[in-house]
């Protein structure tokens, strides 16, 4: 089941978990700009498979001081999803999937927008050890935005089922950022159940932002 999961932020991969069966991953991100101060964000990522076939995907996150310069600790975007599995080889699985999200409002800086997203996602295996995920995803507003997301990544298994992994992705609020980043990361289990993340992140524009890059340290939970 894990062999299609990928990290925070990213929504999940073409494998859909087994019913009663699920994935757990916190990521805490350290990150900063040459042109603001270092912030913080705190991204979780959960899925549980429903029925067969079907899996529950909620991903919410939070932030200090990077949405705004305030220290106080804001609610990012937030996302429920279901997922269904489409396809499902020895090496191949497609699965499509749809929900809701909420991000802080560009306009109201109290308020929220709303918004549906529809995502595909393409999983490869490559050989025993190796793995390919692509996604790509629509989204639409409640202002009348329209944006879309994607994520590449490419897997590596290695000894002792410690994995490395390299990504690309659409990042961004709601609809109304483009922005790309890439991540790479490594993570090592502590125990048959729970594993250790880390990594790195970098934003890949060159536009004004607060979060350009930034340090990554995760827990996954598998149950």
């Amino acid at each position: 089941m894990c062999v299609g999961i990928i990290p925070a932020p990213a929504i999940a991969g073409a494998w859909v978990p087994s019913p009663q069966q699920g994935l757990l991953i916190a990521n805490l991100v350290e990150v900063s700009s040459d042109l603001t101060p270092s912030g913080t964000s705190f991204e979780v990522y959960g899925e549980y498979g429903l029925t067969r076939g079907w899996a529950l995907v909620v991903s919410p996150s939070w932030s200090e001081a990077i949405q705004s310069p305030s220290t106080d600790w804001v609610l990012d975007e937030v996302q429920i999803a279901a997922r269904r599995q489409i396809y499902l080889g020895q090496t191949l699985a497609v699965s499509a999937q749809i929900g809701g999200f909420s991000v802080p409002s560009p306009r109201d800086e109290n308020g929220r927008s709303y918004g549906v997203e529809t995502r595909f996602a393409l999983g490869k295996s490559l050989g025993e050890r190796a793995w390919a995920n692509f996604e790509a995803a629509s989204r639409s507003c409640d202002q009348g935005g329209v944006g879309t997301r994607f994520d590449a990544t490419l897997g590596l298994k290695m000894a002792k089922e410690q994995k490395a992994m390299v990504k690309i992705f659409g990042d961004g609020n709601g609809c109304t950022k483009a922005i790309i980043r890439a991540q790479i990361g490594y993570v090592r289990p502590i125990t048959q159940n729970l594993a250790v993340e880390f990594g790195w992140r970098q934003r890949l524009d060159q536009s004004e932002v607060s979060a350009d890059r930034g340090i990554v340290v995760g827990l996954w939970h598998k149950f």
